[in-house]
């Protein structure tokens, strides 16, 4: 399952500058955003990994996190595995705003690894 959606060609980056250009992110959320998108499409992110690379604090992260998926950068599901067998949430980060359709799309790809017990 990918948890970062991305255009990428070759040994370098490639992004779209939605992101880096969007007046409701601040340059801080744009750092963060980026340092998460140089990263495989199927690492999966958590925020104190982003803090410590950043030497940031996890509660900075989580407020730009905040902001990501206020403008739709960032998506999150959030799965029980039931009862006590714990809980886990699942950061999906794109470049562009992620719409409403290929979230429900991601949803379900994702609903489908867990059935088959891939994660």
């Amino acid at each position: 399952m990918d948890f970062i959606i991305r255009n990428t060609h070759k040994n370098y980056t490639s992004l779209n500058n939605a992101f880096t250009s969007d007046p409701n992110l601040e340059p801080t959320t744009i750092g963060i955003l980026a340092v998460i998108l140089t990263n495989k499409t199927n690492w999966v992110v958590y925020p104190e990994e982003i803090a410590k690379r950043l030497g940031i604090s996890r509660r900075t992260v989580n407020r730009h996190f905040q902001k990501m998926e206020a403008a739709g950068y960032m998506r999150v599901i959030k799965h029980s595995f039931g009862g006590s067998k714990g809980a886990r949430t699942y950061r999906f980060f794109s470049d562009m705003p992620i719409t409403d359709s290929y979230f429900e799309y991601l949803k379900d790809e994702l609903g489908r690894e867990l059935s088959t017990g891939r994660k």
